[in-house]
C-alpha cells in the first residue's frame, strides 16, 4: 500500500517538474529578447510588465516571469 502511494505521489509530481521547467525556460528566451530594450522602447504599460517580469525571475516565480515578458514583448513599440 506504501508503495502504491509513494508512486502515485510520483506520477503526480514528475509532470510538474516538466512545466516548471519549460517555465522557467519561456522565462529566459523572452528576457533575452527584452534585454536590450529601453523604457522608450515600450508602452505604458509594457514598461511595467517589463519590471514586473523581472523581479519574478529574482524571485523564483517562472510561470509569471513568462507570462509578463510575454506581455511586455506584446507592448513594444514598433518601429
Amino acid at each position: 500500500m506504501k508503495s502504491l502511494i509513494t508512486l502515485l505521489a510520483c506520477t503526480l509530481l514528475v509532470p510538474g517538474l516538466a512545466f516548471a521547467k519549460d517555465d522557467h525556460h519561456e522565462c529566459e528566451a523572452a528576457l533575452e529578447q527584452l534585454k536590450s530594450a529601453q523604457a522608450s522602447d515600450f508602452t505604458g504599460t509594457g514598461h511595467h510588465e517589463h519590471q514586473q517580469a523581472k523581479a519574478a525571475h529574482a524571485s523564483g516565480d517562472y510561470k509569471k516571469c513568462a507570462d509578463q515578458a510575454s506581455k511586455a514583448l506584446s507592448h513594444q513599440k514598433q518601429g
